[in-house]
């Protein structure tokens, strides 16, 4: 079965390195056609959603860019969005054209995107969170400081770590919040700390299922920060029964919104984060494991489509 494929992503992917790069390769290796195009250049014309894309080869460890064409959307098996934040008004604009779009199967649906921003979802699920505030006011923030004491604060749509300052003793937390609100433009999370960073969890849910999980152990003495994109190494890990039981019922709900491909961060058993925009974490656990769960996704991409 031959697809159409393409890719909604950012142009700064790293061969080796970008979990989207795993996809196209492996989509090439299977046959499909395959094209890819940024953010900035998906367009509503003459009735029909389009991008101005360009047609996708593969080297041993490189891509190439091909003829550059005028896409028709509508003609689509598989979309793929796998674009970073910032969530601005270009990526929720972008969420509306897409969901435009009959027949296509989305990776992940463009309406769950924008309705599932990865810092608020997990208030759907209070008995899996800690202690979380989210303000733009600073007289609620100073209480809830003097209340926990010791607390997380980061911007709320940001991503790779950004912005996480742990506040804690004689600090003015006023201060550092307004900082904040005023470099980003928006509200704040403010979290209890949780203190088990050595229980950091990223685990990788397909069709609502874990299929891996690693660990991410910081090495940097002081570093709260358990990204890998800030220098957290990932090691092998077990799913404790609340870990598992988190993934049930936050896969449940991803499914029932059309989100086929996520990420969840567990720390000491609290649900931290649900990335559905573009969710990493396959290459760490392949990298530990030996796996190649990319075939894995890619065999049920097409086994949705069949």
């Amino acid at each position: 079965m031959l697809l159409k494929v393409a890719f909604q992503m950012d142009a700064d992917v790293v061969v080796g390195k970008d979990l989207t790069v795993q996809f196209i390769q492996e989509s090439k290796r299977r046959g499909h056609d395959v094209f890819f195009y940024q953010p900035r250049d998906l367009s509503f014309s003459r009735g029909e959603v389009v991008a101005t894309a360009y047609s996708v080869d593969i080297g041993e460890n490189s891509l190439y860019l091909r003829d550059r064409v005028r896409l028709s959307l509508e003609g689509l098996d598989i979309l793929f969005i796998r674009q970073n934040p910032p969530f601005d008004m270009r990526y929720i604009t972008n969420t509306y054209l897409l969901e435009r779009l009959a027949g296509v199967l989305f990776v992940n649906d463009p309406k769950a995107i924008r309705d599932f921003p990865e810092k608020l979802l997990p208030l759907s699920f209070p008995e899996f969170i800690p202690p979380t505030l989210i303000t733009e006011s600073v007289q609620e923030a100073c209480e809830f400081y003097r209340e926990y004491g010791d607390v997380v604060i980061k911007p709320l749509y940001s991503f790779g770590g950004d912005g996480v300052i742990r506040i804690c003793g004689n600090v003015d937390i006023a201060v550092i919040f307004d900082v904040m609100v005023a470099r980003y433009g928006t509200q704040v999370v403010i979290q209890q700390i949780i203190p088990s960073v050595e229980d950091d969890k990223r685990v990788v849910l397909l069709n609502g299922e874990p299929i891996g999980a690693i660990k991410r152990r910081v090495i940097s003495s002081g570093e709260i920060r358990t990204n890998l994109r800030v220098g957290a190494v990932p090691e092998m890990t077990e799913l404790s029964e609340r870990d598992r039981e988190i993934c049930r019922v936050v896969g449940d709900k991803l499914t029932a919104a059309g989100i086929i491909f996520a990420g969840i961060d567990i720390l000491g058993g609290y649900l931290l984060e649900v990335n559905v925009t573009s969710p990493c974490g396959i290459l760490e656990i392949n990298q530990v494991y030996g796996t190649t769960l990319e075939k894995e996704c890619w065999d049920q991409f097409e086994g949705m489509l069949a």
